[in-house]
């Protein structure tokens, strides 16, 4: 019964974070931005937004369509030129009938989006580090996303299915919390917080880490040498994963350069920092656990 009520309490949330962006049309009004927002204010509003809206994690009717929305918008209003097209004309109004004024109307949407953009998905990826962007024609790009199939008769159905879906989630997240409460603390942190404010360095390649203020009256000299071999090897783990997470997202971004011939993707991967591939050649962990 807690599993259920929490389910619905979920679905509910995110149905509200929905119906916020559902119905829109101005692109500012869909990421909740002023027209004067900056560049990190729009970058703020569409990672909140599309973290929650992603149909992956987002089980409410319409997340779909409210995620393509904030896509959209983002896309747009990230870009100075087409900003500044959009700030002049204004949203789309494709409710609108009449011939003449449909002919407007799409001259116009073809002005803030055409053949090359980056689909929704696509950006969401290149956006939060993605590995795998499926570039391609907008109208023939194949969406992973649900379809948006519902009707009165079956919300009820979708409704229930969802919280059966997200039952084993919530079970996890339960246990996680029980588990965290239950298990000692960690003996240093990366980040400065909470009670991790004393800083130290590793003994051998220097990497800055913070631990409790009783850290050296808890462990003993042999000990802190050890953790300071976790930090390092834990260090150079990382770098190997950013190198080839980097190194692939650019040979992906290259190979779709050389065949479609849009040079955004050739800016996109020589905009891609490979200075981790450098460090981690360059890292050596250390062969005893003896004080350099």
């Amino acid at each position: 019964e807690v599993s259920v009520k929490g389910a619905e309490a979920v679905v509910s949330t995110q149905s509200t974070g929905v119906s916020k962006v559902k119905g829109k049309k101005d692109y500012y009004e869909i990421l909740g931005c002023t027209k004067t927002a900056s560049e990190s204010e729009l970058k703020k509003a569409y990672r909140k937004l599309a973290l929650a809206l992603h149909p992956d994690k987002n089980c409410a009717p319409g997340a779909n369509e409210a995620f393509k929305a904030v896509g959209n918008a983002y896309a747009v209003l990230s870009n100075e030129t087409k900003r500044a097209a959009y700030d002049r004309y204004g949203p789309d109004d494709e409710g609108s009938g009449g011939g003449g004024h449909h002919h407007h109307t799409h001259s116009r949407r073809h002005r803030y989006h055409n053949e090359e953009d980056i689909s929704p998905e696509d950006l969401f990826n290149m956006f939060f580090g993605g590995m795998q962007p499926s570039y391609g024609n907008r109208r023939r790009q194949q969406f992973y996303f649900r379809e948006e199939r519902t009707t009165p008769g079956n919300e009820t159905a979708n409704l229930l299915s969802s919280i059966i879906q997200m039952s084993p989630l919530l079970l996890l997240i339960v246990m996680s919390m029980l588990s965290s409460i239950f298990s000692e603390d960690p003996p240093y942190s990366f980040q400065r917080n909470g009670n991790y404010k004393v800083e130290r360095h590793t003994s051998w390649n220097d990497i800055k880490y913070f631990v409790t203020s009783d850290f050296t009256e808890k462990f003993s000299e042999q000990k802190i040498l050890h953790f300071d071999y976790d930090i390092e090897k834990e260090y150079k783990n990382d770098l190997q994963i950013k190198c080839i997470n980097n190194s692939r997202r650019k040979e992906q971004l290259m190979y779709q350069f050389r065949v479609t011939g849009n040079t955004r993707y050739r800016d996109y991967a020589e905009s891609m920092d490979l200075q981790p591939c450098t460090d981690y050649r360059s890292f050596k962990l250390p062969k005893t656990l003896n004080r350099p």
